[in-house]
């Protein structure tokens, strides 16, 4: 267990992207994206390791590039998925220029993204980033494993915590977050009961994921109807999708109860 090589991997991960997310690699621009969450994760989970005003602003800096990376991202996320929903419905299903007009808008959105990403990563601000990043993990800093231990335990029960209290969509989102960061805690530690705790939360977290998702397609899917059917254009698939995508986030919805009982049976195999 090594909080500071796990740190220090996320910042090689972020520059070894860079190349892949200046070619518009969406592979690259996703790998970017979360090898910032880990970083900024870590920095806040261990944050006893580090000078605290200098961890806080490098974290602060670390969103605003990951902010950045989300536009783009998000923009091809929600692009396959909603041209991939329209694809699998038979044709008789999808009435007017759907794929078209879907393509048409996020498009819209995320070239200028991507314009605004590349500029990113040739400013100033991104490179003083780095050499901020460098410098913040140059030192020796390391943590006992029962220190370690109890911050991510710590991680965990807030993410628990989160979970019961959720009443809403927004507020499983929030749980979700709460479970990434807590895998990305237990993601410091070897061992196979680490990797196993940590392969669950995994699961769980997509399942969250898949969830938040449906929320945000099912927004863009009534957004783009209403649009439709004010330009006198048929909105019949739109809802439709719609129909379907709030019955896929009720699949997920059930799923959720088996995953956290494998997360909690893992946590107790956990030394």
């Amino acid at each position: 267990m090594n909080v500071v090589r796990y740190a220090k991997a996320q910042r090689d991960a972020i520059r070894g992207n860079e190349a892949g997310v200046r070619r518009a690699d969406p592979d690259a621009v996703h790998d970017m994206r979360v090898a910032i969450r880990r970083l900024r994760s870590t920095l806040r989970t261990f944050r006893g390791l580090w000078n605290r005003p200098r961890s806080e602003a490098v974290r602060g800096e670390l969103k605003w590039l990951a902010d950045r990376l989300g536009q783009v991202r998000d923009g091809q996320v929600m692009a396959a998925a909603l041209t991939d929903a329209v694809r699998a419905e038979p044709p008789e299903l999808v009435v007017g220029p759907v794929v078209a007009r879907l393509q048409q808008r996020l498009a819209g959105e995320t070239l200028p993204a991507r314009d605004e990403l590349l500029e990113t990563l040739d400013g100033e601000r991104y490179h003083r980033l780095l050499t901020d990043v460098d410098a913040l993990l140059a030192g020796d800093a390391n943590a006992g494993g029962k220190w370690a231990r109890r911050k991510a335990d710590r991680a965990m029960r807030r993410a628990d915590r989160l979970f019961k209290r959720a009443d809403s969509d927004e507020a499983l989102h929030e749980a979700r977050k709460a479970y990434k960061r807590a895998r990305y805690a237990v993601e410091v530690f070897g061992g196979k009961p680490a990797r196993r705790l940590a392969k669950r939360l995994s699961k769980l977290q997509d399942t969250l994921g898949a969830h938040h998702d449906t929320v945000v397609v099912r927004g863009l899917l009534r957004d783009h109807g209403m649009r439709a059917y004010a330009a006198g254009e048929n909105a019949f698939t739109y809802g439709l999708l719609h129909a379907r995508q709030r019955e896929m986030s009720r699949r997920r919805l059930r799923e959720l109860p088996a995953r956290r009982r494998a997360v909690q049976r893992a946590r107790k195999r956990w030394p």
